[in-house]
């Protein structure tokens, strides 16, 4: 209970930068895809940077996973084909909607409407790619 409270919490916290940074700003996003504003670069720099530092020091020093105690898999496979078309589609949803997963929900706490047909478009292509993965 009191881990699901802390992860709440951290959850919260998370949401509170996203708006704060203006992530969660539909307008930052399209400035961003029109090259007119490049502090959301810096952001996705930043994050792309941590995470990659963090995740080598995981890997080098075999981390395990922390509820099942199972050691983290790193598998270096090269990008196909359905990654870059899921890349694409991808970008194309968060061009369009001025989100991703994060922020969307962050919009939704925020009280922005936006945010929750941004959601259920996250559902649906979830929902969609299950269902092709089946045949």
């Amino acid at each position: 209970m009191i881990l699901n409270l802390f992860y709440l919490f951290a959850g919260i916290l998370f949401g509170y930068v996203l708006i704060l940074s203006g992530v969660s700003n539909y307008n930052v996003i399209y400035d961003m895809f029109l090259f007119k504003s490049f502090h959301l670069y810096g952001i996705l720099g930043t994050a792309v940077g941590i995470s990659f530092v963090f995740t080598h020091f995981l890997h080098k020093i075999r981390w395990k996973a922390l509820l099942t105690k199972e050691e983290i898999p790193f598998p270096k496979e090269k990008p196909e084909k359905v990654h870059v078309i899921g890349g694409l589609l991808a970008g194309l949803g968060w061009s369009l909607t001025g989100a991703c997963p994060g922020p969307a929900l962050a919009q939704i706490g925020f009280g922005t409407l936006s945010g929750i047909y941004t959601v259920i478009g996250i559902f649906a292509g979830v929902y969609v790619f299950g269902a092709l993965q089946k045949e």
